[in-house]
């Protein structure tokens, strides 16, 4: 431990919880008269001094001025010295209070008992140990010693942080839940038809769908990863021309390249997504020409689609999109067939709507579901996975949220920095976590390794605060 916890902490008790009686007898004969009178705050000589609690400062002229005779000569200057430790005794002080009001009971209790047991044996000490202690704080080979100390105590903590996945450069081998159909990466993209006119294109990471109407293309996203290929599959498939275009919500990466269509399709979309585009004032993302709050049906041709919102399941506006004749249902960034989602929930913004998103999704009667990413489509057994896995971590982060312990965590490490405790203390949840689910399910979904991390990191935090 550094130098300024023996000081600032030690000495504050030495002062104030009348640890050292022979230097009070000597230097402070007030003091024992106010402790005769009990342990309330009491005026002596105008100066405030204290009995056997933190309550006050001790009056550092007065503790001095029987000591003065046997003060070498010179510039040194006692007084200014113990003035100085008085300041950062009450500051200490308060900060001392302050953790203590914010204590529950139990933290309290073990607070209490390892003060006791440190003034215990303090007051055991004679003179000689005392001034040798005192004599240590300014000595740099002690202080080199107690940093040393400190640093090997938390090379060996059990609390020590993680390798964080996003640094990881190797993966487990994935599962064959993650297999797709094979892509022509020289093509760039795979189109197929689903069921009667419903039509899948993917690259490989992400994926969209359009349908062809018999009156023209209903276009929903455009990921521009996929990009003018995604105009390219369309034209494989039909000479249709483009008169629709769905937002399923408004994030770039699946909707940044919908400015490739034609600026005289009607561009449909859920009214908080359409404000949000209003806002981003995007010229690769026009502001949608028909919105909707809760449910819009769009019928073209022979073809029809029910949207639907049920709330901010991965953003604000984000929809349902079901083709109730073909039974395919799509909604993006929520369920990851084979996989886990991407990090932190697939970066979604309410947790709690997040987890519910599976069974609103179990709802709806579909055969096919297109999540937006990666490999292949979906069923309702892919969700029935994903909501298995995330009940798995909801287990897993609320057992670490109540067996991993902020006060003993810094009780290891000092309390000096608290962002290093709630660091070292939020890691340990999640490691927890996560090296209790990784291996029930790196056979089972893609990407666990990597994500799960990131997933426990967040719905356990959402445990805590939510």
């Amino acid at each position: 431990m550094k130098k300024s916890f023996t000081l600032l902490v030690l000495f504050p008790l030495i002062l104030s919880i009348g640890v050292i009686p022979a230097l009070q007898s000597d230097f402070l004969p007030e003091v024992d008269a106010a402790k005769a009178k009990g342990n309330s705050l009491t005026e002596t000589n105008s100066k405030k001094v204290c009995g056997d609690r933190l309550c006050s400062t001790i009056d550092s002229k007065q503790m001095m001025k029987h000591s003065d005779s046997m003060m070498p000569s010179g510039s040194m200057d006692m007084h200014t010295m113990m003035e100085r430790m008085d300041k950062i005794h009450e500051k200490h002080q308060k900060h001392m209070m302050h953790s203590w009001d914010s204590m529950t009971l139990d933290e309290q209790s073990q607070m209490y008992e390892k003060m006791q047991k440190m003034i215990e044996k303090m007051e055991s000490m004679d003179m000689d140990e005392h001034m040798k202690m005192m004599s240590n704080m300014g000595d740099k080979d002690h202080d080199k010693k107690m940093h040393k100390d400190s640093d090997e105590k938390r090379k060996t903590a059990k609390h020590d942080a993680m390798m964080h996945p996003e640094k990881m450069r190797i993966a487990a081998p994935l599962p064959e839940t993650t297999m797709g159909p094979q892509i022509d990466y020289s093509k760039g993209y795979l189109v197929e038809e689903i069921k009667d006119g419903i039509y899948w294109v993917t690259d490989g990471a992400y994926q969209t769908m359009f349908l062809t109407t018999g009156e023209g293309v209903i276009a929903v996203d455009a990921p521009p990863s996929i990009g003018e290929n995604y105009l390219k599959a369309i034209d494989e498939v039909t000479d249709e021309p483009i008169t629709h275009v769905i937002y399923s919500h408004t994030h770039n990466d699946h909707v940044g390249a919908m400015s490739m269509f034609p600026d005289d399709a009607v561009y449909i979309a859920h009214q908080e997504a359409s404000d949000t585009l209003e806002k981003k004032s995007d010229p690769n993302r026009p502001v949608p020409t028909v919105t909707f709050e809760d449910k819009y049906t769009l019928e073209v041709g022979n073809q029809k689609l029910e949207l639907a919102y049920y709330g901010p399941m991965h953003e604000p506006g984000n929809i349902f999109i079901y083709a109730p004749n073909q039974k395919v249902l799509m909604l993006v960034d929520v369920i990851f067939p084979g996989w886990t989602p991407f990090k932190d929930l697939a970066m979604a913004q309410d947790v709690s709507e997040f987890l519910a998103a599976h069974d609103k999704v179990l709802e709806y009667d579909f055969d096919t579901y297109i999540g937006g990413h990666l490999t292949r489509l979906g069923t309702t057994q892919d969700v029935q996975i994903q909501k298995e896995y995330f009940q798995d971590i909801q287990a897993s982060a609320g057992k670490a949220n109540q067996e991993v312990s902020f006060m003993a965590i810094g009780q290891e490490v000092g309390f000096s920095n608290p962002w290093l405790v709630f660091q070292i203390y939020a890691d340990s949840i999640t490691q927890q976590c996560t090296d209790e689910v990784v291996p029930k399910w790196i056979d089972r979904l893609g990407g666990v390794d990597l994500f799960t991390y990131d997933h426990c990191w967040k719905i356990s935090e959402s445990q805590r605060i939510d």
